[in-house]
């Protein structure tokens, strides 16, 4: 059985928060004194200026440098796409970090490799007081009854659209997939990118997986079963794939997506070469930066083929460990616990990050913000419509295959069925 799979059925849609139960842990949380030097590793860079979340993580480690009783942190940056090849690399010659933050659809490939280190003595007793305050689905972080992660972040997945350039050209919002083709294939004709999908490897193929998930479930199917095994190679895989294969036949994106991950399509956007794309929530603020954008740029919740109901979306989110080659881990967790506050909670709401705690949506911080109907409203997405995203501890080489055979199916004519079959039997012999 691979290990990682979140399977608890009652963390499968976040129609409410969770109550999460003690027993058998104790605390062993202690304030850090002395002169403590630690490290986090993350993908976010405090110096961006393109990026509010940077912004807010900056902020936050400063705030609690200087509040702390001799503790310090600094912030390794490495890129999204490198950090967890690195940090494993790192800690397995003793070098990792004192923290790092964890993709939690990569966390079952840390815990595997043993770059985190169990963190329940510490969370358990913070989550059973924030009881139905959390709300992240605690079973996605949690391996062989160990919280190895503390979330502080939530995301849904949407489709994102230039208002701007659809008033141009006389369209409106599709509210079904098929109109999402017809829709771009006419934007298409304007001289951009109708709809902006990441075909290439870049990222492992994160960007693609990104909307094979939700196409897949909604046509029925499931991406791993309940041991981990690859069975998207069914009659809802196939649909799925046939979709993309569609929209290219319609023209609602061209050979230039082949270069595409999901750093280029939010450039696209932000520049005003793509028109529409199915990106998530967290990265909104930062494609709204951009030059003459702003209000440009709405989102809403991914079509389907019925207008009155939309597709599933994936949730995931950032997360917090404490490294396995940590110096101290009681200073480790105190700055994790400044990190997932509600104050801290409230910077990442104003960079248009969706927080975890559901009393920080009422904070007055939060209520004042101009994006604060929008940020309730990806919240009521992922209470009524949110699944857990499939993960396992080699998911990230199932994407890198997969996106490779959709280049396959949908630029080459590849035969779908075959295809798919290929890349789940591949990966379920491993």
């Amino acid at each position: 059985m691979r290990r990682g799979i979140i399977r608890n059925a009652a963390a499968v849609i976040l129609v409410s928060a969770l109550a999460l139960s003690a027993a058998g842990c104790t605390s062993g949380s202690t304030a850090p004194s002395g002169d403590t030097e630690l490290e986090l590793w993350t993908f976010l860079d405090p110096n961006s200026a393109d990026d509010p979340r940077g912004t807010a993580l900056k902020e936050i480690v400063e705030e609690y440098n200087a509040q702390s009783d001799g503790t310090t942190v600094t912030v390794r940056s490495i890129n999204y796409a490198k950090i967890d090849a690195e940090v494993i690399k790192a800690t397995a010659s003793g070098q990792g970090p004192d923290l790092l933050n964890v993709y939690s659809n990569q966390l079952p490939m840390h815990v595997a490799a043993g770059t985190v280190q169990p963190i329940t003595e510490y969370a358990q007793p913070v989550l059973d007081e924030l009881g139905d305050d959390f709300l992240f689905p605690i079973d996605g972080v949690t391996f062989d009854g160990e919280i190895m992660a503390m979330p502080w972040e939530i995301r849904a997945w949407l489709l994102w659209y230039r208002a701007d350039l659809l008033e141009a050209a006389g369209l409106e919002v599709p509210t079904t997939l098929d109109e999402v083709g017809e829709v771009a294939a006419a934007l298409q004709e304007t001289g951009v990118t109708g709809l902006g999908v990441g075909f290439s490897n870049s990222g492992l193929g994160a960007d693609f997986m990104e909307k094979f998930i939700p196409f897949t479930w909604g046509n029925g199917g499931e991406i791993l079963d309940a041991d981990g095994q690859a069975v998207f190679d069914d009659a809802a895989g196939v649909a799925s794939m046939q979709t993309f294969v569609d929209w290219k036949e319609q023209g609602a994106f061209g050979d230039e997506v082949l270069s595409m991950g999901a750093d280029e399509v939010i450039n696209g956007v932000k520049a005003g070469t793509i028109a529409m794309a199915i990106e998530g929530s967290y990265r909104v603020a930062a494609a709204r930066s951009g030059e003459g954008i702003g209000e440009n740029l709405k989102t809403v919740a991914i079509p389907s083929n019925d207008p009155s109901t939309p597709l599933e979306t994936p949730v995931a989110g950032q997360t917090l460990t404490i490294g396995a080659n940590a110096s101290n881990t009681d200073a480790a967790w105190d700055f994790i616990k400044f990190y997932t506050s509600a104050t801290s909670q409230e910077k990442f709401a104003a960079a248009g990050v969706l927080p975890v705690l559901s009393s920080v949506y009422e904070s007055d911080a939060v209520t004042s913000l101009d994006n604060a109907d929008e940020l309730n409203s990806w919240l009521d997405y992922i209470r009524e419509y949110g699944r857990p995203n499939p993960v396992s501890e080699n998911f990230s080489e199932l994407s890198d295959s997969l996106v490779t055979g959709a280049q396959q199916i949908v630029f080459q004519g590849a035969d779908p069925a075959e295809t798919l079959s290929g890349v789940a039997s591949t990966y379920n012999a491993q």
